[in-house]
């Protein structure tokens, strides 16, 4: 391997994912991180976390390697710098230090960033969203002098917050353009039940509500809807998803649709460069989660060593812990199918909250949502992969 070594752009799942790879098979080879955080690289899950309690900053499983990590597998982790140019001719790298940095094997872990529609809003002093620890930072300390919040986003992370927030003692308003929560995650039935659950922590939905505009100057003082009315709030939280970074491949000539382009080896259009994680689009689809970055960034980490690694899409689970329960889904939950084309099975203990469905297609499980106990998520997981058949699984 040419001794200028492999460049990594990004230090969350996917570049971290990375340099492990790496380092498994090649241990001599130079290797250079680029974060433009001031931290060492942390669980960006547990951020939700932290804007409840802070101490979780202290908890071991906060980051993911210990500081001396880096320097034992001789990984040169640069914070608070951000990649600014890529030269795809010249193999270099140009920094927001004015450094100019030469790579044999260039990865871009360089992930995403939220998307808010209402463009300037994050200008205001209360309006957040959360994507970094100094995002979260910043909602914890807001929260301290706050009486109400609304979450724009009735999402995964925008329930955790929203349940996070409440814990400090906010009266907290989610507002979600869908007719129900987690539309894509639950159906119909399971969404009425975790509804019914967030009720009691006292947070109000405002369900199939549209955002017009945010009311005040420099600090929010309310949401307007579309078709009239308003809420006031201290806090605003947005929460709708996120969007690839993009900007450094597209004006390298890199090939980019919604994300970086990239084929089973992660390799992207330009010889030397590939791309994972959440900035990644494969097979027309950029899937913006924790385990598939890792999973990506194994691929493109071994591969910069010379290795010959297929990445494979596999079916990854949405979790929610919060609210006093827990809620796995994964797999197809056939929300796009007609009733004639899936079977479905139902165990429920309504006194506890627990709650199973199982999806079958073609009598084979394809699907699950649990709620409540999710003791079974693994085996069920293996079911999927394997096609169980009903009659194995139902008995």
């Amino acid at each position: 391997m040419n001794q200028e070594g492999i460049l990594i752009i990004g230090a969350s799942a996917a570049g971290i994912s990375a340099a492990r790879e790496i380092r498994r098979h090649d241990v001599a080879v130079p290797v250079t991180i680029l974060s433009q955080e001031p931290h060492m690289p942390y669980y960006r899950p547990m951020l939700t976390e932290y804007i409840a309690d802070e101490s979780v900053k202290g908890k071991t499983s906060f980051y993911l390697n210990p500081e001396t990590w880096y320097a034992q597998n001789r990984i040169n982790l640069r914070l608070s710098e951000e990649a600014l140019a890529i030269d795809i001719a010249g193999h270099t790298v140009a920094t927001s230090k004015g450094n100019t940095l030469h790579y044999a094997k260039l990865i871009l872990a360089s992930g995403s960033s939220p998307f808010v529609p209402i463009q300037g809003v994050l200008d205001k002093k209360n309006v957040f969203a959360i994507r970094t620890l100094d995002d979260a930072h910043a909602v914890y300390e807001w929260a301290s002098k706050s009486s109400r919040a609304v979450i724009i986003g009735g999402g995964l992370l925008g329930l955790e917050a929203a349940h996070s927030l409440s814990r400090r003692g906010l009266k907290v308003s989610i507002i979600e353009v869908s007719g129900r929560i987690l539309p894509r995650q639950l159906d119909t039935d399971c969404s009425a039940i975790l509804e019914r659950i967030i009720a009691r922590s006292d947070i109000e939905l405002l369900k199939g509500r549209t955002v017009a505009s945010i009311a005040g100057e420099e600090t929010a003082s309310g949401v307007v809807f579309e078709g009239g009315g308003f809420i006031e709030t201290d806090m605003i939280v947005f929460s709708i998803g996120v969007r690839p970074n993009i900007r450094l491949a597209s004006e390298s000539g890199i090939q980019v649709d919604k994300g970086v382009i990239v084929n089973d080896r992660m390799e992207t259009s330009a010889a030397d460069v590939y791309a994972c994680g959440d900035v990644a689009e494969f097979r027309s689809a950029v899937i913006a989660l924790w385990m598939t970055a890792v999973a990506q960034g194994k691929t493109a980490g071994a591969n910069a060593t010379g290795k010959d690694d297929r990445y494979a899409a596999d079916i990854y689970p949405a979790l929610l812990n919060s609210f006093g329960t827990r809620i796995i889904s994964a797999g197809d939950i056939c929300l796009d199918r007609n009733e004639n084309e899936y079977r479905m099975h139902l165990t429920s203990d309504s006194t506890r909250d627990h709650h199973k469905k199982l999806f079958f297609v073609d009598n084979r499980l394809v699907g699950y949502i649990l709620i409540g106990d999710v003791s079974e998520s693994q085996k069920l997981m293996a079911a999927i992969r394997r096609g169980a058949p009903y009659d194995e699984i139902v008995s």
